[in-house]
């Protein structure tokens, strides 16, 4: 590969992550945003709630993580590693609501993917619709 070839590809995957980022959402439970990230709080999920979400993970998140989370959006192809496949029970019931909710403010670096942004502009009511969306793909 070429360094030209190289910096095309960053460029575009440098794009494609500011595009995934740039909606206001929200989380998984409505105590989400109180801090208590404990699974207990997923009761609170209402068929309102997970539609919020899924609007902000459609307006944030597809474009990398797929239309239906597993990690293999359009934009996908440029990242190694690829994105993380949200259907994957196994691996996202070892996170709590707020392990979910940190990454989304935080980006990934904290969790070794450090190609997932940072979104702090998704908080509140929409953060915790957010992680319920998120939780939910795997729960299909």
């Amino acid at each position: 590969m070429t360094g030209k070839s190289l910096l095309f590809g960053a460029a575009i995957a440098g794009l494609a992550a500011a595009i995934a980022c740039s909606a206001d959402p929200d989380g998984l439970s409505a105590p989400l945003a109180g801090g208590s990230g404990s699974k207990a709080a997923a009761s609170a999920v209402t068929p309102e709630i997970l539609e919020k979400g899924r609007g902000v993970y459609k307006a944030n998140c597809t474009a990398c993580h797929g239309d239906a989370g597993k990690g293999n959006g359009p934009a996908a192809v440029s990242f190694k590693p690829a994105p993380r496949d949200h259907t994957d029970r196994v691996y996202m019931d070892k996170l709590t609501d707020k392990n979910i909710a940190d990454v989304i403010t935080m980006g990934g670096a904290m969790k070794g993917m450090p190609l997932m942004p940072s979104s702090p502009q998704i908080r509140g009511a929409d953060l915790d619709a957010l992680v319920a969306y998120v939780r939910s793909l795997s729960r299909n």
